[in-house]
């Protein structure tokens, strides 16, 4: 099934994607407007819009933030 990409009725899955691509890039002016308008009528999509930003946000935190000050050193092989 083709998705309709400049329809005015977006999907919960390409309002899903567009969430999800916010996190890691500027969307188009386009983009936002269809994404904004969806989860305008859309709950369900609204509360993962706010579960994926509170997410990112809770993990942004503990990347940076260890009870003993230390830093967490997430990718990075460990020391011998």
């Amino acid at each position: 099934m083709k998705s309709d990409l400049m329809g005015l009725k977006p999907t919960c899955r390409e309002i899903h994607t567009l969430v999800s691509q916010e996190m890691d890039r500027k969307l188009t002016l386009v983009e936002k407007v269809r994404m904004h308008l969806h989860l305008l009528m859309c709950g369900a999509c609204t509360r993962f819009n706010g579960q994926m930003h509170l997410l990112r946000g809770a993990m942004q935190r503990f990347s940076h933030d260890r009870p003993d000050g230390r830093k967490n050193n997430f990718g990075k092989k460990p020391s011998d």
